[in-house]
């Protein structure tokens, strides 16, 4: 059973990594408009759909619903198991914190269970970020 949730998890990072590499190659023009950015947040979201929800009214997946994350403390969303390593962390989720998350979760919080390499472009963040704030409302 283990060795299958470590493969899925496998699975999924590589499905997330293909499709970042897809995603980024249609950047926006330099200065895009914010709808332009919001379009953009919403490609790069397609990598994080596979294991997190926006609605409120949707489930966990293999991450955390995302609904209201903005402003709340990490790790408090009701109904999901955290890791040790983010219960610990003491963090609150603004954007600052989420985009130094997304670049690379691994650095922000060591040990955290998120199987995912990161967002290494700051404007792919920021679009990202944008549509998050957007969305989960």
């Amino acid at each position: 059973m283990f060795q299958r949730s470590v493969a899925k998890w496998a699975g999924l990072a590589m499905v997330a990594a293909t499709m970042a590499g897809a995603v980024q190659a249609q950047a926006p023009a330099a200065g895009a408009d914010p709808a332009a950015e919001l379009k953009r947040g919403r490609l790069l979201y397609i990598q994080c759909r596979a294991c997190h929800e926006l609605k409120a009214d949707q489930p966990h997946k293999v991450g955390p619903n995302l609904h209201g994350m903005l402003g709340r403390k990490a790790a408090a969303a009701e109904g999901f198991a955290y890791s040790a390593a983010l219960k610990g962390a003491n963090l609150t989720w603004d954007k600052a914190t989420l985009d130094k998350w997304i670049e690379k979760p691994s650095a922000v919080v060591p040990g955290n269970a998120m199987a995912f390499a990161g967002v290494a472009n700051p404007k792919d963040r920021a679009a990202l970020i944008a549509y998050i704030e957007a969305e989960s409302k």
